[in-house]
């Protein structure tokens, strides 16, 4: 068999095990925990994004990145999932966190706050697009004062905030501002809430949906398909090295 057989072969297994993720439809399931057969269908569908990585970056040759898996994880992203949101930073939820620390004293708290006050009028129950309100992690690096406000923009950019699915952490994320799992349309959003108690203002909660997931693992594959083929690599003998 050749290497280019190989390659189809493999790419070919790999969609056909994300596809029966999606088809998976566990019996009597309560409506109440929809939410968790979701999330669940999620964390399965980022592992094969993340056993990608690892083929992508093998232990033989990145030895430092994979002793840091997050890290690894997003430059895989960033390089081969084709997000154009991905690099942007979530101005609701970098706010929440600053105002949850009582960090409102500094320029970059008021630039986030009155980025946010555009939109205060938007009512309940509203979506707004990540695009309308989130903006790249330079332009608030200008604003940051320490290196503490530099650390929460960072932690605050989609890529790593889509990460923590990968552990099924959106419990810890959604008592802290961040993700939701009630809307599960095509791209991810923003859905309106409650007044948050610790700015006063709408508390934007952001929904990943499934389908992002399944895109992001589609093109990740696709890129990952080229990649092979340019470079001549055989799949089937990176597996023991990922």
């Amino acid at each position: 068999m050749t290497t280019l057989y190989d390659i189809a072969k493999f790419c070919d297994a790999f969609e056909e095990q994300v596809s029966a993720i999606n088809h998976l439809e566990p019996e009597s399931v309560p409506d109440k925990d929809s939410c968790h057969i979701q999330l669940y269908k999620k964390s399965l569908v980022m592992s094969a994004i993340d056993t990608l990585a690892g083929l992508r970056f093998t232990k033989e040759n990145y030895k430092e990145l994979n002793q840091q898996n997050k890290k690894r994880f997003v430059r895989f992203i960033a390089e081969f999932a084709d997000w154009k949101n991905g690099p942007f930073i979530s101005v609701p939820y970098l706010f929440e966190q600053m105002a949850r620390r009582d960090l409102k004293e500094n320029d970059l708290y008021e630039y986030l706050r009155d980025r946010l006050l555009v939109h205060e009028e938007d009512g309940e129950g509203v979506s707004l697009h990540i695009e309308d309100v989130d903006i790249l992690a330079v332009d608030l690096f200008e604003l940051a004062k320490t290196e503490y406000e530099e650390q929460l923009i960072l932690k605050s950019q989609h890529y790593s905030l889509f990460y923590e699915y990968k552990n099924c952490k959106t419990n810890t994320l959604r008592e802290s501002g961040g993700v939701m799992e009630t809307f599960q349309y095509a791209h991810p959003n923003y859905y309106s809430g409650d007044k948050s108690e610790h700015h006063g203002l709408i508390q934007w909660q952001l929904s990943y949906p499934l389908a992002h997931f399944n895109s992001l693992f589609s093109q990740s594959l696709k890129n990952m398909r080229k990649y092979f083929i340019k470079a001549d690599i055989n799949p089937y003998l990176l597996v023991d090295d990922s």
